[in-house]
This record gives C-alpha cells, structure tokens and sequence, in this order.
C-alpha cells in the first residue's frame, strides 16, 4: 500500500496539468498514488491522464458519471484512496520536491493529524510570483475563520489514522467546500499545524468557481451563519476579520516577481531541515526546537503586513468598514484559503 495517496479533481485543466503531474512526480517521497478524477472534461484533459496513467503505475485515472463538481470528484477519489496520509492537490497548482517528505516527516515527528505549509501565488500564466504566504501557527475554529494563508486543498495534508472522515460536502455544489470541510475536521476537536517551510505554488486564476470576490465574500458569510452556525455578532466580527486579513494578503503577496528570471526574494533563507530535530522536542515547542539546532527564519525583505487578529473587535470591524468604501474588489479570494 502507498504510504500517501494524492487527490487532484481535474476539469478543462489541459494547459496546466503537464506541470502539475511533474511537480508530483519530482517529489523525494516516491511512495505515493495519485487518484486524478476528470470532472467530464471537454477539453484534453482526459487524454492527458490517460498517458500519465500509462507511463507511471502510480497514478489512477478515474471519472464522474456526469459533471458533479470538486467536491464529488475528491469523495470518488477518498473511497478508492488506500494511503495514510490524504494529500490534496488542484489540477493548477504545483508542489516543491520536499512538500510530501518534509509532511510526512513533521506528522509523524510530532503526532499532528494535519499540516499546512507556506507558500507562493502565481499568476493565472505562471510567469509571476509573489512573496511567501504564510498561515496562522495552528488551525483552530477561531482562526479558520479569521485567518488566511493555509493555501486551500494545496497546502493540505491529512493522517486518516486519526481523522477517519474527510469527505467534502456536496450539496448544491457549495463554493466554500473546502471551508466546511475544514470546519467539520476542526469542530471533531482537531488543531491543524503549520509547516514553516516554502513548498506549493497556488496559482490564481480569474476563471475560477470563486473568481467573483465580492459574491465570494457574501458566500463566506452565509458559510458563518448556516455551516459554522455562529451568532450574527460573532459572525460580523469574525467576517471582518477575515476581510480584512484577505485584503492584506492579497495586497502583499500578490505576483510580481517575474518567475522565468529567478527574481524571486528569499524570503526564508534556511529552510528546517526536519531530520536535525532534536528527538526530545515537543509539538508544542517547534519552532524553538527549530532555532536551538540554529535554523532561525530569517527575512531580506519587510515581512508582510501583520494580521489585525490581534486589535479589539470593534476597532477592526470599524477599520475594515471604512477600507472597504475604497477596496470592495480587494475582498473575497479565488479560493478559500
């Protein structure tokens, strides 16, 4: 059995999938399967898979009865998944070689049921990057709700021997469908884990499901008062926050490098090297452990913008209202990330 098993939903993504497949097939980590799932593609794509299915025993192609959505597409691929570690990767994205190992590695070093990692935006091309995207240092309720960074499916990976239900909800094809997954993990009383290490490539794209940000932000909200259930003060509250710190994010990190010429700032210069830390560290404690082995994270270049998570409510809420007046289009995101 494979020790991971990689889901990519695929659906009139001909132009981007040769890059997607080598990004996976470039990784450390060799002991993987890669379930594709064609959406009833018109375009290439199925072909596409056909021949990667050929040429490699890892990967398994597979398709919907009819079209169905992401959500459909990555529950087809979960009930034929036979690894431990459920990997999430869109058929846009790409992954670093160490994304799987490095994982892997800080899971099981420390016992996390998921992890999340840093990363960069690209643009819709691919001839742009941005700066490092960073998430919060732990994925609770509160934090899904008001932070950004975590990169969506790309970034994600889980352990089904601790989490044995990841299914996405498939009703009425619901646009924050990695959202409510997320939440129904996070409300079974698991606490995702950052991975500061630098390892996808989220690429934006204007032609997505979500690509309307403002009709992505209203749905955002719905998300908090139907899915999550919260009180319209709270929901008011942690929606602003989010907002907010969308607003910045996509501000700072946007792509603007040119990719081709490798103008790209460092901005972690050492990346951890998992198999230096000491045995003894705990979870809790990682980044110290990280900094006592002398793999301190350090910036060339002014760190983004801090969140507002930390300011009064009130004072935020107040803020973003009055940002809002003047960068409504700024709101909202690709995908829920």
């Amino acid at each position: 059995m494979p020790l991971v098993s990689i889901i990519t939903p695929v659906y009139n993504a001909a132009q981007f999938l040769p890059e997607m497949l080598a990004s996976v097939r470039a990784q450390t980590l060799t002991d993987w399967e890669h379930l594709l799932v064609d959406d009833r593609s018109t375009d290439s794509s199925l072909e596409i898979l056909g021949m990667a299915a050929a040429a490699d025993p890892r990967i398994r192609r597979f398709r919907t009865a009819h079209n169905s959505g992401p959500s459909a597409a990555r529950n087809l691929a979960l009930k034929a998944a036979r690894g431990r570690f459920i990997a999430y990767l869109d058929a846009d994205d790409v992954w670093l070689p160490l994304k799987l190992a490095r994982s892997v590695q800080w899971m099981t070093t420390y016992g996390y049921s998921f992890v999340y990692h840093d990363y960069r935006h690209i643009s819709y091309d691919g001839s742009s990057i941005g700066e490092v995207v960073r998430g919060p240092e732990t994925l609770n309720l509160r934090t899904l709700h008001t932070r950004r960074g975590t990169g969506g499916c790309m970034s994600m990976v889980f352990d089904r021997e601790q989490i044995h239900d990841l299914r996405f909800p498939e009703a009425d094809r619901a646009k924050n469908e990695d959202f409510c997954a997320w939440l129904r993990i996070v409300k079974q009383g698991h606490i995702g884990h950052r991975l500061p290490c630098e390892l996808g490539r989220y690429r934006l794209s204007t032609d997505s499901r979500s690509g309307n940000k403002l009709a992505n932000a209203r749905e955002i909200w719905k998300s908090y008062r139907t899915a999550s259930g919260l009180s319209l003060l709270r929901a008011f509250s942690w929606w602003t926050q989010y907002a907010w710190n969308t607003y910045w994010l996509y501000r700072n990190a946007r792509p603007c490098y040119d990719r081709s010429t490798g103008g790209v700032p460092k901005t972690v210069a050492i990346e951890p090297s998992l198999a230096n830390l000491p045995s003894s560290a705990h979870a809790s404690n990682a980044r110290p452990a990280l900094q006592s082995v002398g793999l301190a994270f350090k910036s060339q270049n002014p760190p983004l913008r801090p969140a507002m998570h930390t300011a009064p409510d009130f004072m935020r809420s107040l803020c973003f209202h009055l940002l809002l007046k003047r960068s409504a289009h700024s709101i909202g995101s690709v995908h829920y990330e």
